[in-house]
């Protein structure tokens, strides 16, 4: 195929010094003035016009080649002609109406002179240079065909018995160097053209097809430009004497490289198997529960790489093993201490409310209601193990919490309920509300403030419940008050290590990522957090209904 690409090159740089010649002639001021004003020309413009064409072609080798240059008017009346042969008056019409077919582009095809020479002409038409659209004359030059032929692909050797040629779409020979395909005909082989046509559409450049009862190659490299093929049929009978004359090369190469290829084989899989079968005794020495197997360092390589990350996992499991150890030993001193310190949850709830009607007969009201509050809470965290409670349940909670503050604080806040009926009953995370208020009650108490107010609120939203917590304390900067939800609050002074970070996690961890809690502060207003979670009208979730039947 390089081979047909670089003869086309060839053929296509002798194409366009014709095509620079003929650019030449259309241009010049004296030919396009004579041809706007046909009708006018006289004697001495014709020899001007001569004068002026000789002239742009005197001293060109492509004279040599050239057999006419002839320059009709858009009558189809000859104006110029160069002299040395001349092409068929018949012929001019036929080629003006190829040119019109191809709306006005330059066509290459084969014609036979009045000296019967086959020359292959370019026929272009010549248009006004003041308005190109209008059409002047026609320039028609007729090129040797032994040109192309003998002197540019003659010697090209495609194999023996191999021909080239070239035709145009409708498959007439424009030039041919072998006898068999004459030039000027079309293919013999009709069906020849059909299949160039189909495989040049498809992008294909060579097939096989029937040729004379014999069998060929076909190759054809196309010259959009010109609108021909170069094509080439090369014996089906020569291509299989050179396979079969390489043959026994290419046996003894495909023995010698089989040789090669198992050699190396033996070589390579030795290198792999060997480490390989290290590695896996390794492995069985481990699985086995010995820790003190290390595998040979192999090098760089992936295998080495392997036994390298091996011994590192061995060395880690160990490390594991022991630091399960002691945190084993850890554990059962732990639960040990825990049980030495363990107090019966009946006894403390007994000596609460031994101690509750103790203050009720010294008329020690406040007292009573803490011991009764903080009997609640302490119920509700050590017996009570279910996840999920009822809204209300909840509510209490922070009720009795209220009440055991207001023993610390006395009454310098009030807090108001504003719950959405029928939301009671919905089920929700245990202590989620508690951390909040608690949050406010630390935070946003403002002591100087005689009018501090918690509202706590629960509404339905779709499929989810919405629960704010709002004061009218202090407040903070939001990027304060956004820290609250990205570190573990501290522990001390407060009822439980339950922090709010602590609770939307809960929330996430137990509804997924869309639930959670989110923070609005502002300094002198207060501070407001909300948070999402499923609405649950009838039971809890399967954490819920396995606590309480455990």
């Amino acid at each position: 195929m390089q081979i047909l690409d670089q003869v086309r090159d060839e053929i296509n740089r002798e194409n366009r010094k014709i095509q620079y010649l003929s650019d030449q002639v259309i241009t010049n001021n004296l030919v396009q003035t004579n041809l706007q004003n046909a009708t006018l020309i006289d004697h001495q413009a014709v020899m001007d016009t001569y004068y002026e064409v000789n002239q742009t072609f005197s001293g060109r080798k492509m004279l040599d080649y050239m057999k006419s240059l002839q320059i009709y008017n858009s009558s189809k009346e000859l104006v110029y002609d160069l002299g040395y042969d001349k092409l068929r008056p018949d012929d001019i019409a036929p080629l003006v109406k190829q040119i019109n077919e191809h709306k006005g582009n330059d066509i290459w095809t084969h014609v036979v002179t009045v000296n019967g020479v086959d020359c292959i002409v370019l026929a272009r038409e010549i248009h006004s240079r003041s308005n190109w659209f209008h059409t002047i004359g026609y320039v028609f030059i007729a090129i040797k065909e032994s040109l192309y032929s003998r002197d540019i692909y003659e010697d090209v050797n495609m194999g023996e018995g191999a021909d080239l040629f070239m035709i145009d779409t409708a498959g007439s020979v424009l030039s041919s160097r072998s006898a068999a395909i004459p030039v000027g005909v079309k293919l013999s082989e009709r069906s020849l053209m059909n299949q160039i046509a189909l495989n040049e559409k498809e992008g294909q450049r060579a097939f096989t097809a029937k040729i004379k009862d014999n069998t060929a190659l076909v190759a054809f490299s196309y010259d959009s430009a010109a609108g021909w093929y170069l094509v080439t049929t090369i014996p089906s009978s020569y291509l299989n004497k050179e396979s079969r004359s390489i043959l026994p090369y290419l046996l003894v190469v495909c023995i010698v490289c089989f040789l090669v290829s198992l050699l190396l084989t033996f070589v390579i899989s030795g290198s792999i198997s060997k480490p390989l079968h290290q590695l896996t005794h390794s492995m069985k020495n481990v699985a086995s529960g010995n820790l003190q197997t290390s595998n040979e360092d192999f090098g760089k390589d992936e295998i080495g790489f392997l036994s390298g990350k091996f011994n590192t996992m061995v060395e880690q499991i160990s490390d594991l093993v022991e630091h399960t150890k002691e945190e084993q030993i850890k554990k059962r001193e732990i639960e040990l201490q825990m049980l030495q310190a363990q107090i019966n949850p009946h006894f403390l709830f007994n000596t609460l409310n031994s101690l509750k009607w103790t203050a009720v007969l010294n008329q020690a009201t406040n007292v009573s209601d803490g011991l009764s509050a903080l009997a609640e809470l302490l119920r509700n965290t050590i017996v009570n193990r279910k996840e999920m409670i009822s809204l209300s349940e909840e509510l209490e909670n922070i009720e009795n919490y209220m009440v055991i503050q207001r023993l610390r604080f006395g009454a310098l806040y009030e807090i108001d309920y504003q719950i959405e009926d029928g939301l009671m009953d919905s089920r929700v995370l245990k202590f989620i509300l508690q951390p909040i208020v608690e949050n406010s009650i630390i935070h946003g108490l403002d002591e100087n403030n005689a009018d501090n107010k918690i509202r706590i609120g629960a509404k339905k939203q779709g499929n989810r419940i919405e629960i704010t917590v709002q004061d009218n304390g202090k407040g903070m900067p939001m990027q304060q008050a956004l820290k609250l939800l990205d570190s573990v609050n501290q522990a001390e002074q407060r009822l439980s290590n339950i922090g709010i970070s602590n609770v939307n996690e809960r929330i996430k961890l137990h509804f997924g990522e869309e639930y959670g809690l989110r923070i609005q502060s502002e300094i002198g207003v207060g501070t407001k957090v909300s948070l999402t979670m499923p609405f649950n009208a009838t039971g809890g979730s399967r954490d819920d209904q396995s606590a309480c039947g455990g």
